[in-house]
């Protein structure tokens, strides 16, 4: 009687805290909203970074006040628009990010996963781009809970990233995804490795930035998981002491925040599990009853049920147990988690199998075991699904690489060839340049020589006029340098006005023989009037013959080259080149130029 006297007067006790606890967080929500519709007010009279805090100030109260029906929801959201839009105009990124970020949270837990997924991405860029690592984290978490890459490799190509970047808030994020995926296959020990990584690299971010709510999401995250891990592999001894350590970080929260700390729920799961483990059903009873008082979902009403189904068993209440199962099938069923479904029906079956009612237990198996066959199935086609989808995108992958490779080929080729032009290009105009110079120089050198020749044209005689005014007529017939005087006028008349060099076949012998005097007395002549070798003074006169027709005539260069009396057109090009150090057709189009007429 006395013990029975004890339990209710404990139990009392505990439901009085319980009304304090509540009434506490009435008035505490009761200030949120009014601090809420305060940020409301003042939004509008606020600009720069106080009206992004306002903004991201109203997303959060919002959130933590809604009861999620379709106004409500489409209020939040029209506020992250809004939040995204003033940041943008603000130009300020980092509250940009922290915009995407509260978008897609609200998206994701609101159930629009088709718009979440077409802005996932795009932000995911985003926030990677401007180096804003915890926001690209918790958006490339959000990411892999949608799509088919929430598998090991996926999550684990999350944590080897955050790893070389050396991000403890990505390696929390994927650890702690890592550790619930190995939970889910039953392998615990790893599980438990994983879990506890999220917590030792949680509590640092929570010691460098202890004003971050999402740390102490993952800091209770990894203790739930790391708990349920350990009662999996029967280690209830080290829960006690992470235990103590979960409470000082949700005593802590509490003290930072000055508002309840939101994973309380999860805590008294926690403890109820222990205690079943302790097969202290009543104390495990007591925490359930305390979370169903701050239960706000149905995903924490169904961690009552399950509880409360296990305690029941525990006691041997098994048609209680059945109550509790079947609520708890039937939502997680309706929410699609067909996983845990099976399990509860397996459960189920057991408890059935121990009340004796075989026929019914043997129904309830054969469905667990349909269900978990069709989860197989669907398990491999998804996974074909994602080899398929892995194999086209690789081959998609493949072509782009390809196609850019060949891009880059062609880019390169097209760099390579405009390289080549601009030095053709800039060669060219080197060399018309220094054409145009010599062409000028060579017009003026035969300007020179043009009036040379007239002026030896005009002469009379080639002998210096102090010999001429001291030698007699009749002397002179008889004088050597009468005779070579007489003899230079005679070549000068034989090649002038005779022309004979433009015969391409005359020699020095012919002139000799043509004029009837020897070699030594031609040579003497022709050396002291004229200054050079015949042979010199022939290509000359050929020469400037050529220069004249390049310049004035539209004569090939192989007439030219006839005309001239050079015989072949090699012949005139490789002297040509070799007196002036350029092309003969390069002359005659740079003479042009230089005189402004059409080529």
């Amino acid at each position: 009687m006395t013990h029975k006297y004890n339990c209710l007067l404990r139990y009392l006790s505990f439901l009085f805290v319980c009304f304090v606890y509540l009434t506490t967080i009435y008035g505490q929500n009761s200030d949120f909203r009014h601090k809420k519709d305060s940020l409301l007010k003042a939004i509008a009279s606020t600009q720069g970074e106080e009206k992004l805090k306002l903004y991201r100030n109203i997303g959060n109260k919002l959130e933590e006040s809604m009861d999620f029906s379709d106004e409500e929801v489409d209020l939040m959201l029209q506020y992250t628009s809004d939040f995204i839009r003033e940041a943008r105009k603000q130009q300020n990124k980092k509250y940009e990010c922290d915009a995407y970020e509260a978008e897609l949270r609200n998206l994701y837990n609101f159930s629009r996963i088709d718009e979440f997924e077409r802005k996932a991405n795009e932000y995911l860029l985003f926030c990677k781009k401007n180096g804003f690592q915890r926001n690209y984290y918790y958006v490339y978490s959000f990411l892999l809970s949608t799509s088919n890459l929430n598998g090991i490799e996926g999550i684990k190509k999350m944590y080897e990233e955050a790893k070389q970047e050396n991000c403890l808030y990505g390696i929390a994020e994927a650890s702690v995804k890592i550790a619930s995926l190995y939970y889910e296959e039953k392998r615990f020990d790893e599980a438990e490795k994983y879990f506890r990584e999220t917590i030792t690299n949680a509590s640092k971010l929570i010691k460098e930035n202890p004003n971050e709510v999402v740390n102490y999401y993952l800091i209770s995250n990894g203790y739930d998981g790391l708990i349920e891990s350990l009662l999996a592999q029967k280690k209830i001894n080290n829960c006690t002491s992470l235990m103590s350590d979960w409470k000082k970080y949700a005593i802590d929260f509490e003290k930072t925040f000055n508002i309840p700390y939101p994973y309380l729920t999860y805590y008294y799961k926690a403890c109820a599990a222990i205690c079943i483990k302790k097969e202290k059903y009543d104390e495990a009873e007591l925490y359930c009853d305390s979370m169903k008082l701050l239960t706000t979902s149905h995903i924490e009403e169904g961690f009552i049920w399950d509880l409360k189904a296990t305690i029941c068993e525990k006691r041997g209440e098994y048609e209680c147990a059945i109550d509790w199962l079947n609520k708890s099938i039937e939502y997680n069923t309706n929410v699609g988690q067909l996983t845990y479904t099976v399990g509860l029906l397996n459960q189920k079956a057991r408890i059935l199998s121990e009340m004796g009612r075989a026929k019914e237990s043997y129904s309830v198996s054969d469905s667990a075991f349909q269900l978990n066959d069709s989860l197989r199935l669907a398990q491999n086609n998804l996974q074909l699904d994602e080899v398929r989808t892995r194999y086209e995108v690789d081959k998609y992958i493949a072509e782009k690489e390809h196609n850019f490779n060949y891009l880059l080929f062609a880019i390169s080729g097209c760099i390579l060839l405009a390289i080549a032009l601009g030095i053709w290009i800039y060669l060219n105009r080197k060399i018309s340049k220094k054409n145009r110079t010599l062409a000028q120089q060579i017009k003026e050198l035969t300007t020179q020589h043009e009036e040379q020749i007239n002026e030896m044209l005009t002469k009379t005689s080639f002998l210096p006029h102090s010999l001429n005014e001291t030698t007699s007529v009749a002397d002179s017939d008889l004088c050597i340098e009468s005779r070579i005087d007489k003899l230079c006028i005679t070549i000068r008349d034989f090649l002038f006005k005779d022309k004979i060099y433009r015969n391409s076949n005359i020699t020095q012998e012919t002139v000799i023989k043509t004029l009837g005097t020897n070699k030594d007395i031609f040579s003497k002549a022709f050396n002291s009037c004229f200054k050079m070798r015949f042979k010199d003074y022939v290509n000359f006169l050929r020469m400037k013959d050529a220069i004249h027709l390049l310049e004035h005539s539209d004569l090939s260069i192989e007439e030219i080259s006839e005309l001239a009396g050079f015989g072949t057109v090699q012949t005139f090009r490789r002297q040509f080149n070799e007196e002036y150090n350029m092309a003969p057709k390069d002359y005659r189009s740079s003479i042009k130029k230089n005189n402004n007429l059409p080529l």
